[in-house]
C-alpha cells in the first residue's frame, strides 16, 4: 500500500476492493453517467442555438439576395444606357469589370476549392483581351484574334454552358459577363 492510498482501498488483481466485492471503477461509471447527461444537455443547447443561427442566416441570405438583385438590375440598366449613350467607353467598363471581379472570383473559387475552373479558356481569352485593350490597342492581328475569340467560342459558351442571367446570384452574373462582355466590347470597337 502506498502513502497516498486510504486504508481499505487496496486493490486486488481482479480490480475488486477488499470486503466490498464491488469494482473499483464505480466512480468511473458515475462520472461517465454524469458526462453523458451533460453531453445530452449540451446537445440540446447547441441545437437550439443552431436553429437560431440558421433562422438568422436565412434572414441575412434573403437580404443579401435582395441587395444583389437590386445592384444587378441597376448595373445592367446602367450598362445598357452606357452602351447606347457612350459606346466608346465600353472597353474601359470591361477593363474595370475584369480587374475587379475576376480577382474576387479567384478568391471565392479558391475558398470553395473550385480554383481549377479558372484554368478554362475563357479566362485566358479575357486576359488576352485585357492586354489587347490596354497595351496593344493598335495591333490589328491581335485585334482580329481577340475579335474571333470573343464572337466565336466565348459567345457560343453562353449557349453551350447554359449561362443564365440571374440577378440574385453574383456568380451567375459574373459568368454571363465574362462570356458576353468581350463580344460586346469588340463589336463596338469594330463598328
Amino acid at each position: 500500500m502506498t502513502s497516498s492510498d486510504e486504508p481499505g482501498e487496496d486493490i486486488f488483481v481482479n480490480g475488486d476492493t477488499p470486503g466490498t466485492g464491488k469494482p473499483r471503477f464505480r466512480k468511473v461509471a458515475k462520472t461517465k453517467e454524469m458526462l453523458s447527461k451533460q453531453a445530452v444537455q449540451t446537445k440540446k443547447i447547441l441545437s437550439k442555438h443552431a436553429v437560431k443561427i440558421a433562422k438568422q442566416a436565412e434572414e441575412h441570405e434573403r437580404f443579401i439576395n435582395k441587395v444583389t438583385h437590386l445592384l444587378g438590375v441597376l448595373g445592367f440598366g446602367g450598362f445598357c444606357f452606357l452602351l447606347g449613350a457612350r459606346p466608346q467607353d465600353i472597353p474601359y467598363v470591361y477593363c474595370l469589370f475584369y480587374v475587379i471581379f475576376v480577382p474576387l472570383r479567384w478568391i471565392y473559387y479558391r475558398f470553395k476549392k473550385w480554383h481549377y475552373y479558372l484554368l478554362d479558356f475563357c479566362y485566358y481569352a479575357n486576359t488576352i483581351f485585357l492586354f489587347d485593350l490596354l497595351l496593344y490597342p493598335s495591333n490589328e492581328k491581335l485585334f482580329l484574334v481577340c475579335f474571333s475569340f470573343a464572337e466565336g467560342p466565348l459567345a457560343w459558351a453562353l449557349i453551350v454552358w447554359r449561362c443564365s442571367l440571374v440577378f440574385s446570384s453574383v456568380d451567375k452574373i459574373i459568368s454571363v459577363l465574362i462570356h458576353l462582355l468581350p463580344g460586346i466590347v469588340f463589336f463596338t470597337i469594330r463598328w
